[in-house]
This record gives structure tokens, sequence and C-alpha cells, in this order.
């Protein structure tokens, strides 16, 4: 296969996973204010990815780089080895800290198979400016994961 048709049929394949997320971002509450423009830049801005088993997506004290959307399957939120939570399919993960700068205060790893949206900080910092639904959906989610956030 020469390399233009390898970059074609990659390139092909790229834009038919963003409509799949996008359309299955489509599906969940907190996504339900977007536009299809939003979910477009959204699903462009983030790398998807998928476990086949648990996978740890953040570590508890290490520094906030990206944040997750649970496309699929369920993660187990830790403080030390107690789980305090699971949160499932059409969650954002790792928000909090992510944008108050801070170190992570929980372990989240997948429970199984699991499909995500991995957004780094500088893009989600610049869908933040961007687009008005996800920072509101950002906050309403802050605002219940860490209840304290809310009055700071």
């Amino acid at each position: 296969m020469d390399n233009r048709k390898y970059e074609r049929e990659s390139a092909a394949a790229l834009r038919q996973e963003q409509q799949e997320s996008a359309r299955r971002l489509r599906e969940f509450p907190t996504f339900s204010k977007f536009t299809d423009d939003d979910l477009k830049r959204l699903v462009e801005a983030a790398h998807r990815t998928s476990t086949s088993g648990p996978w740890p997506l953040i570590r508890e004290r290490t520094p906030s780089d990206a944040c997750y959307i649970l496309l699929s399957g369920e993660a187990g939120v830790y403080v030390g080895h107690e789980r305090i939570a699971l949160v499932g399919a059409g969650e954002i993960i790792g928000e909090s800290s992510l944008r108050r700068g801070k170190l992570r205060n929980a372990t989240v790893t997948t429970t199984g198979r699991a499909e995500v949206l991995h957004i780094e900080r500088d893009d989600l910092e610049r869908l933040i400016t961007d687009i008005r639904p996800l920072r509101e959906a950002l906050d309403d989610t802050v605002a219940r994961h860490v209840p304290a956030a809310a009055v700071e």
C-alpha cells in the first residue's frame, strides 16, 4: 500500500471514530446542551483509548495533566485503598484537580473494559474558553465530585 492511500484511510478511520465518539457523547445528559459543532471540537481535541481490563487513569498525589470522559464501562475512585465511588459512562473524571491546579486527591481505575476520551490540560483550557456548555458541565461535575469546590 502506498503512503498516500494509507494516510487517506487513516484519516477516514479517525474521522469515523470521532463521529462515533460525538454520537455517544450525545447520549449522555452531561452533553445535552452541546451543539454538534461543540461535540466535534471536543472529540477532535481528545484521544480515544480502550482498555481491556482494569487500568489506572489517574493516580493519587500525582500532578494533574489531563481529564477523561468515560464513553463506556465503569471506574472506581479510590482514596488510599478504600473505594469511595463508582462512576459510569458519561462521567467526566479528573477535572477538579486539573482546574484547581492541585495534585490528584484520588486514584481512578477502570473496573474492566472501558473506552475513554483523554483530554490534555492545554486542550481542555482552550476548549473551556471556546465551549460554554463544557465549562458549565465541568463546573457541575466539580460541584458534585468535590462539594467544597463549589464554595471556593
